[in-house]
């Protein structure tokens, strides 16, 4: 598929929810994954969001988030040069840079970012948060 006819991002994945996903298992998590590749769209993951759960996750748990990141379904999603002011915004709202490129995928795609560390968002991103 191009880029052009790839289906749209229609949720984003922060690192908690990553970690939700391998770690914890949660529901919270796995349903609304499922969801979106049942509605044959995919979900996103900023690269930011996954190096640092790739470096927190181990054994069986890293392997599982392994074969989340490789889905078809899953797009990962670099930072980009035309976002770097949004991009310093949000890392100085939420003091962390993968919850920043988080924010920014969310906004850029139109899509809500699954998290368990809304507060650390605020408001001006669409979130659905999970108990984490």
């Amino acid at each position: 598929m191009t880029p052009e006819t790839r289906p749209p991002v229609r949720l984003i994945l922060d690192r908690s929810a990553l970690l939700g996903y391998a770690v914890l298992r949660t529901v919270h998590v796995g349903e609304p994954v499922h969801e979106v590749i049942e509605d044959g769209v995919r979900f996103g993951v900023p690269v930011a969001a996954a190096a640092e759960a790739l470096v927190m996750a181990t054994g069986k748990d890293l392997a599982l988030l392994h074969r989340l990141l490789a889905l078809p379904a899953c797009a990962l999603l670099p930072e980009r040069e035309q976002d770097l002011l949004e991009l310093t915004y949000w890392r100085r709202r939420t003091d962390r840079f993968d919850l920043a490129a988080a924010a920014v995928a969310g906004l850029a795609h139109a899509a809500a970012v699954l998290t368990s560390e809304g507060p650390r968002y605020g408001d001006g991103v669409p979130l659905i948060y999970f108990p984490g």
